[in-house]
């Protein structure tokens, strides 16, 4: 299930036409083969939810129980597909709707360049053409792939010589562990430069940073560090981080990617972010507690970390530094 992201103006909508129009920006690629209720009018604004048209009653439900937790009282159903798949996924998700107790302000279909209404019969096979909300979402700096694959290539790793660079680099990173202080300084040192205007670091220096980050409290260090005020720029650092990371270190960062995907709003680069770092740790903590907040619905600004460095420190009982304040030993926890 993906959901809208946030951060930018809102998009004006007027009609069906422009509604079809926005829902890529909204999700930050072009639906195929899906069904996507989009809230409006809730206390948090507009909010779009996706789910494959292979959905089932059970998925329907937890789609209607989401969007009614988060106070939407009328939803906008947009199918992609052909009729005999799009038919049967809005029937499931319309009878899902109705027993919560959520409007239908409209229901549509999108195929092979246009659009039909289920709710008015007058709007048949009407073509796409361009409109003003495009021009709204590139002002506001929105960005639609074209599809969820290319979403998904958008958080992999990049391909030689680039891979054979970070495999060097982190084996040399991996032979040569950091004491803990060294560890923490070094995350300390890496998060103060992000959003700073200082060049992203380079192959050695990720290799360094990622294998550390292999240590949970150092992987805190840098999430406690995280500044939601500025999520743009801690999005393009953690990206930039997970596609040069060697595929044993990359959990960390991956979920790191998608705790500041998830504050912004941005559903769809989380769950992809979360499944880079299942592929590499199924059993990966932070990973399953991630997930299982966007599933349930916990809304982005309950997620923020309230915790601050000196609180980290104290929560791991970390000793001082006899030369200057940093631990000299770490704790880690699950």
């Amino acid at each position: 299930m993906d959901e809208t992201r946030g951060g930018a103006a809102p998009l004006v909508i007027r009609g069906p036409a422009e509604l079809i129009a926005a829902i890529p920006y909204m999700l930050g690629y072009h639906p195929a083969m899906s069904v996507v209720g989009i809230g409006i009018d809730g206390p948090g604004g507009a909010c779009a939810v996706r789910l494959g048209l292979d959905v089932t009653a059970d998925a329907a439900a937890h789609l209607a129980a989401l969007l009614g937790a988060h106070g939407f009282t009328e939803v906008m159903l947009v199918c992609y597909g052909p009729p005999e798949a799009a038919d049967p996924a809005m029937d499931l998700t319309c009878a899902a709707l109705a027993e919560a107790g959520i409007d239908i302000g409209d229901a549509l279909r999108v195929h092979d360049g246009g659009f039909w209404s289920y709710l008015d019969r007058r709007i048949a096979d009407v073509p796409l053409r361009p409109t003003t909300v495009e021009v709204q979402a590139v002002v506001n700096g929105l960005v639609a792939l074209p599809s969820r694959e290319e979403l998904t290539a958008s958080v992999a790793p990049l391909p030689d010589p680039v891979a054979a660079a970070v495999a060097r680099e982190t084996a040399r990173a991996a032979r040569l562990p950091l004491d803990p202080t060294a560890g923490l300084r070094l995350v300390r040192e890496v998060m103060a430069g992000v959003g700073s205007g200082r060049p992203p670091p380079d192959l050695p220096e990720i290799a360094r940073f990622t294998v550390a980050l292999g240590a949970v409290r150092l992987r805190d260090e840098a999430w406690v560090r995280i500044d939601p005020q500025d999520l743009y720029a801690q999005r393009e650092f953690w990206l930039h981080v997970l596609r040069r990371t060697a595929r044993a270190y990359r959990p960390a960062p991956a979920c790191l990617l998608a705790y500041c995907a998830f504050l912004s709003g941005d559903g769809a680069l989380a769950n992809v972010a979360l499944d880079v770092a299942e592929e590499a740790d199924p059993a990966y903590t932070l990973g399953d507690l991630l997930r299982q907040m966007m599933e349930v619905g916990v809304h982005p600004s309950a997620v923020r970390m309230r915790m601050t460095p000196e609180d980290l420190a104290r929560a791991y009982a970390d000793p001082p530094d006899p030369g200057g304040g940093d631990p000299d030993s770490l704790t880690t926890k699950q």
